[in-house]
C-alpha cells in the first residue's frame, strides 16, 4: 500500500532531522539521494521519492553500484540546510494545495 505525501514528507524530515542531530551534515550519498526525494515528492510521485528516500538511508557498507550510478559523482552534495529550506519549500505548498 502506498503511503501518502503528507507522511512521506514527515519520513523526510526525521531523516533530516537525525542527520542534523547526529552528524550535522549529510554525507554525500545522503545528500543528493534525499533531493531526488524532496524532487519526486515536489513532482507529486510519492512511489519513487519512498524509493530515494530508502536509497538515502542505506548504510556506506550496504550501497549498489548500479544505485550509486544515479549519484553524481562530482560537485558539492547538498547541505543539511539545502535540504531542510527544500522540505519545507515543499511542506508549505502541500499546506495550500
Amino acid at each position: 500500500m502506498a503511503i501518502s505525501r503528507r507522511t512521506l514528507i514527515e519520513r523526510i524530515d526525521r531523516f533530516i532531522r537525525s542527520i542534523e542531530n547526529h552528524k550535522g551534515e549529510p554525507d554525500h550519498w545522503e545528500g543528493h539521494c534525499t533531493l531526488q526525494a524532496l524532487a519526486e515528492v515536489d513532482d507529486g510521485d510519492v512511489e519513487r521519492a519512498e524509493a530515494k528516500l530508502i536509497l538515502a538511508r542505506t548504510p556506506p557498507a550496504l550501497r549498489e553500484p548500479q544505485d550509486k550510478a544515479s549519484v553524481p559523482a562530482d560537485g558539492p552534495p547538498p547541505t543539511a540546510a539545502e535540504l531542510r529550506l527544500e522540505l519545507e519549500r515543499i511542506r508549505s505548498q502541500a499546506l495550500t494545495s
